[in-house]
């Protein structure tokens, strides 16, 4: 065989499909694409284990990572941020050990040893740190040693702990070895088993059982060498009447040797050891468990450079769609993502990018955003769906998120695109505000997005005029400002707590009777439009009642209050 046909298949395999690709586009290979899938060429396979290393050490590299921040709080320290110098320290201790480890007696390893230690023991800054520190960042960037370090804190930090443990040369033991050494364990492990299961399928299909017996007795693929005596006097054909009878095919690929099982050193966020997986297991025996193919695992092994992974969290974006759509989908994602733009950002764009696709097809967008620990044994996955309605709500009204503080932003998106009411976030937001006596204003914000997300959700056939419906929620705020006016701040506060619980417990009667009394009290006339708590004609009950809310506890002369853009 010299090429084959993989289709997609689970999400994660697609994800191994996305960062093979990846992998050999950034190393200049041109990997070919099916409606479904690609073309894995042995050619492309046999120069894998190069551009495998090329694309982690260029989209790693740690000597770039260790200047931008040393760079960074070096120059907060010379501004008299004396803080700051103990970042430096630590970071430039750890540089330190691992030079020493590995680089003790270099040339280039010594001299930033020597200024690392000249630094270190300064308490006060002078203009000669400048240049010991010039000279750390010019020794870190000595190719030796930057591919060093920068290799193992990709096995460590994320192929070990994110994705596989430590299965071939990720294990510490070969921490040591040079590059080269380290890609030929890769090309042994992973490369090899691929071409050998290939060869003996071409034999089979030739009827050359000869070969077949002797590629079985020189491969060191343990699995396919279990063949042996099974085939030792068989014909081709009875071979293959064999491999069709008593093996077991790959789940993913449907290549007819599946011999390697996915567990934990296949992809850990998913996978458990057979160990653990013995229910899973045929009659509980502990041998098969998911078969796949030596191909399929080689895919697997891909998958981080699949996804976006940002602050240890992995992120993948999959929809029903040619392989070609997704594969753009997570490259836009991870272009932009890669511009240090925050989560919300990167949805808008990802949302701006797809809404064509999304109104023609009527697509769901599946983000999965997953952070795993091979150590600990735990995987924490989150399905979140972008929806043509929330592709309509981020298109038509992005401007309104912009009101809202940064970190409840995200928080508050997150929420949408997992289905999650966000009248409970938006309560607690309120508690907070209450409690600390913070601006209010945001809130009004969100209790409108909540809104308009709930209108898109009821379809194309409740068109929704945006402006009538903003001012259905602006007349509550105002009306409650109105009455905190009035009444005080204070006042107005304890009130607040008192409606909140209502809201909370859905008890309609408490929230319009303490309405009323505080209306008649103030001898102020109430709005028609809060008799919508009660009917729920054009507005639910939580977002009458947070508007209103939010009104009471407002600040004066808000910034933005009046001049927001839709």
């Amino acid at each position: 065989m010299e090429q084959m046909e993989v289709h997609m298949n689970e999400w994660a395999f697609n994800q191994g499909m996305v960062g093979y690709k990846r992998i050999l586009d950034y190393f200049g290979l041109t990997v070919p694409t099916t409606a479904n899938g690609i073309i894995v060429k042995k050619e492309h396979l046999e120069q894998l284990p190069d551009a495998y290393f090329t694309y982690f050490l260029a989209k790693m590299n740690v000597a770039k990572q260790n200047e931008r921040s040393l760079r960074s709080w070096h120059s907060q320290w010379k501004k008299g941020k004396k803080d700051y110098k103990k970042y430096l320290n630590n970071r430039l201790k750890d540089i330190h050990d691992k030079v020493k480890k590995y680089f003790k007696d270099d040339e280039n390893g010594q001299m930033i040893l020597e200024n690392i230690k000249r630094y270190r023991k300064k308490r006060t800054y002078t203009e000669e740190m400048d240049h010991w520190l010039e000279k750390v960042i010019q020794g870190i960037h000595t190719e030796t040693i930057n591919e060093k370090l920068t290799m193992n804190v990709i096995k460590t930090v994320y192929l070990q702990k994110l994705y596989f443990g430590q299965p071939s040369f990720v294990n510490v033991v070969h921490n040591a070895k040079t590059l080269e050494e380290q890609k030929e364990i890769f090309r042994k492990d992973y490369i090899q088993p691929v071409f050998d299961e290939w060869r003996l399928m071409d034999y089979i299909h030739r009827g050359d059982a000869d070969n077949c017996r002797a590629l079985l007795q020189q491969t060191e693929h343990k699995q396919l060498s279990s063949l042996k005596r099974p085939f030792n006097k068989r014909t081709a054909e009875e071979m293959k009447d064999y491999i069709e009878e008593e093996v077991l095919k790959c789940s993913l690929t449907d290549f007819p040797l599946g011999f390697y099982a996915f567990e934990e050193s296949v992809f850990s966020p998913l996978a458990l050891s057979l160990k653990n997986a013995l229910n899973s297991t045929w009659n509980s025996e502990g041998r098969n468990f998911f078969p796949i193919s030596a191909l399929a695992k080689l895919l697997l092994f891909c998958s981080p450079a699949g996804a976006t992974i940002h602050r240890r969290k992995s992120i993948f974006v999959q929809f029903d769609g040619r392989f070609d759509e997704i594969y753009q989908a997570n490259e836009h994602y991870y272009t932009e993502a890669d511009r240090d733009k925050s989560f919300d950002e990167v949805i808008f764009d990802l949302a701006r990018e797809q809404k064509l696709r999304a109104d023609m097809l009527q697509k769901n967008y599946f983000i999965l955003e997953y952070e795993s620990d091979y150590n600990a044994k735990k995987t924490e996955l989150d399905y979140m769906v972008l929806t043509p309605n929330l592709i309509q709500l981020f298109q038509k009204h992005r401007k309104l998120f912009h009101y809202i503080h940064s970190q409840n932003r995200s928080q508050f998106i997150k929420f949408l695109l997992k289905n999650i009411d966000t009248k409970h976030f938006i309560s607690h937001i309120l508690r907070d505000k209450i409690k600390n006596n913070y601006s209010s204003l945001e809130v009004m914000f969100m209790t409108i997005l909540r809104h308009y997300a709930k209108f898109y959700a009821r379809g194309d056939e409740y068109p929704m005029n945006a402006d009538k419906q903003q001012n259905y929620i602006w007349v509550l705020y105002k009306s409650a400002e109105a009455v905190r006016a009035k009444i005080g701040l204070k006042k107005a506060q304890g009130i607040a707590y008192r409606l909140l619980n209502a809201v909370q417990s859905d008890n309609k009667n408490t929230f319009m009777d303490t309405i009323m009394r505080v209306y008649v009290s103030s001898e102020l006339e109430m709005p028609p439009v809060l008799l919508e708590a009660l009917h729920e004609n054009n507005l639910d009950f939580a977002t009458v009642g947070n508007a209103w809310i939010a009104g009471l506890i407002s600040k004066q002369n808000e910034e933005g209050e009046d001049s927001y853009e839709q």
